[in-house]
């Protein structure tokens, strides 16, 4: 039984496509979204009253005029349906190095303060990036060409995503595993990023944002890894993987602070849990 007469219109609407003067006005115009014959008409709904993606009817998707609207519109594409899309814009031609789309999109990924109000995780746009440059999809037959222009905003996206990570002012040890399984599989819900990634990735991120910092790598010894704040990831994956492996001792982090009388407030260890060394 429906608790309100809004209720009872909303699952009428939801369950028979019955429209009432109680169901709400968005709502009202999703249905006339629904039954939309052109492009023009989802358009022109989406810069009236700022459809999203999720709003416009399958069959328009593969319109560049639509997501080419969607992206103009501010509440039609948030910056996390934007990291989702940007395959989906570049394989029907929205997204090329000479379109106004492009432009925009670099604007907008480029903007700290966006990024930060968004809460764009660092993860995040290393995900997209990772995904992006593949040029095709997981699943089903989605593939594109890269756009340069696109690839590089979503570089700067990741350097300026560290900015929304908050400041702790403890002195970190942070440890990295380096042994050989951290690059046989992906993490979960990460397309492409293997643990090797993800770890360099994230302690970057700590890496940057922490003033009293130690960046160290681990196997079944520890060594300790000195990289300037601003270097990127690319570089701070090749300096881990250069480092020789072992075994998987996860104490290690602990057992070096305590020889050699380092004061640590926080530990944080990157690995994929295959620990099996020591003691």
């Amino acid at each position: 039984a429906p608790p309100s007469e809004a209720h009872d219109a909303l699952y009428r609407w939801v369950t028979r496509g019955e429209l009432s003067v109680d169901v709400p006005a968005r709502l009202a115009v999703v249905a006339e979204a629904a039954q939309a014959q052109s492009v023009e008409s989802v358009v022109r709904l989406i810069a009236d009253h700022g459809l999203v993606r999720e709003e416009v009817p399958t069959r328009f998707l593969s319109e560049s005029g639509v997501w080419d609207a969607l992206l103009r519109s501010g509440r039609g594409m948030p910056l996390t349906a934007l990291l989702r899309n940007l395959a989906k814009m570049t394989s029907i031609g929205l997204l090329s190095s000479s379109s106004t789309a492009t432009r925009h999109v670099y604007r907008k990924l480029t903007d700290g303060e966006q990024l930060r109000r968004a809460r764009i995780h660092p993860l995040q746009v290393l995900v997209a990036l990772n995904t992006y440059r593949r040029g095709r999809g997981v699943k089903g037959k989605l593939s594109w060409t890269p756009d340069r222009t696109v690839l590089k905003a979503l570089d700067k996206a990741f350097e300026l995503s560290f900015e929304s990570v908050p400041r702790t002012g403890k002195r970190h040890l942070l440890a990295v595993d380096v042994s050989g399984s951290m690059g046989w599989s992906e993490i979960a819900g990460m397309t492409g990023i293997t643990p090797a990634i993800g770890a360099a990735a994230m302690a970057s991120v700590t890496h940057s944002v922490e003033a009293a910092c130690r960046l160290t790598a681990f196997s079944t010894g520890l060594t300790e890894v000195k990289l300037a704040r601003e270097t990127s990831l690319q570089k701070v994956q090749e300096t881990f993987g250069r480092i020789p492996m072992g075994g998987t001792d996860c104490a290690q982090p602990m057992l070096y602070a305590l020889k050699h009388r380092i004061p640590v407030d926080t530990f944080v260890v990157y690995t994929d849990s295959e620990t099996w060394h020591g003691k």
